[in-house]
């Protein structure tokens, strides 16, 4: 699975979009208020009373040079103190920071990517996590399966969902949980995504009660 497009709320979208731009992009926003990460394009949509999301992105960088290169351009998250954490079960490094709207993102160093140097631009091979809080975790995943025909990942729980692929993956979890490593709740707020999945069902899927809207494509655009 790829994600192509990920909708992000958020109260000051032209500002967001320029913070990212700054740091990551060519220096300020593109129209309508996109950045470029990779392989994925953020667009930042308004809404107003927005709850932190969370969002991963893959870098392709030695984990050291990638804590040292996003140090100095974004607020950190240690964990336990440390700059990064090793997960096993994703044979990965990640790497904890936030941006202006406290949203909680991750960088993914994952074992086997091609490693480069990092520059003005960073070192990012695109959104590989988007996170959807849901009441019921379960009824989200069975949707994402039965409806958008994705595959879950693993075995989903009524406490945490991955549905997806290594590659690109949504991250269920139930409202009121907190994002990793933080201390921020998890809630709902209107995300959408654009993915390229040659198993799943092509065209326009929106969840019958949850602001969540997906686009299935079988072709890159």
């Amino acid at each position: 699975m790829k994600f192509e497009r990920v909708g992000v709320p958020a109260a000051d979208p032209e500002s967001l979009s320029r913070w990212y731009g700054e740091r990551f992009g060519d220096g300020g926003p593109a129209a309508e208020s996109q950045v470029r990460l990779g392989e994925t394009t953020l667009q930042f949509t308004e809404h107003s009373g927005t709850p932190p999301v969370h969002l991963a992105v893959r870098l392709l960088a030695d984990p050291e040079a990638a804590v040292d290169w996003l140090v100095d351009r974004v607020p950190m998250v240690p964990i336990d103190g440390e700059p990064s954490r090793w997960f096993e079960f994703l044979d990965a490094t990640a790497i904890y920071f936030e941006d202006p709207a406290a949203n909680v993102l991750e960088g993914l160093c994952y074992v086997g990517d091609p490693r480069q140097e990092p520059d003005s631009k960073g070192v990012f091979d695109g959104v590989t996590e988007v996170g959807l809080p849901a009441p019921e975790p379960l009824a989200l995943v069975d949707w994402l399966e039965a409806t958008v025909g994705l595959s879950a990942w693993g075995s989903p729980s009524d406490t945490f969902g991955w549905v997806g692929d290594r590659h690109a993956r949504f991250v269920v979890i139930p409202v009121g949980r907190a994002w990793y490593p933080t201390d921020r709740t998890a809630d709902i707020a209107p995300i959408s995504a654009t993915i390229v999945e040659e198993s799943a069902t092509p065209g326009r899927h929106s969840h019958p009660t949850l602001p969540y809207e997906i686009h299935v494509s079988h072709e890159t655009s």
